[in-house]
């Protein structure tokens, strides 16, 4: 279950995952506020979150405020939301074995693309997508 980060063109970084769980339960994981801080981690607060278009997401972390807007919410298969300042789309999809997430983010310039890219999106998505295992696990187990 490797991350795997590519940039197809200037402006995208991809992270694809596959995770051993039915799409409804992944798509929760990034839907759910009481989901969210056991996969954030950090101490995250969820201060706002209203999943449904033009709705806003706010999260308080030990680094800071994040928060955004999200575009379109199609569950189980697709969420378009708006991160910092860059746009995310996460698509879930049925494989065998489980669901494979594709995570397409997009920059209004190369160089937003690359400096994120320089503060080591692989691994910090591997860690995270780690942490998304063991809330998955949990989903299994009740």
């Amino acid at each position: 279950m490797k991350t795997q980060v590519t940039t197809p063109n200037e402006l995208e970084i991809r992270v694809e995952r596959v995770f051993e769980a039915p799409r409804e339960h992944v798509f929760s994981v990034w839907t759910d506020p009481a989901l969210i801080p056991e996969w954030w981690g950090d101490g995250t607060v969820v201060e706002e979150m209203d999943v449904r278009p033009g709705g806003r997401w706010r999260f308080r972390t030990a680094y800071g405020q994040v928060e955004g807007e999200y575009r379109e919410v199609d569950p189980p298969d697709r969420l378009v939301q708006t991160f910092q300042d860059h746009l995310q789309t996460l698509e879930f999809e049925d494989v065998e074995g489980g669901t494979k997430l594709t995570q397409t983010m997009h920059f209004d310039t190369t160089e937003q693309r690359d400096t994120t890219m320089q503060y080591g999106v692989e691994a910090g998505a591997e860690a995270g997508f780690e942490r998304v295992d063991r809330v998955l696990e949990g989903l299994r187990v009740s």
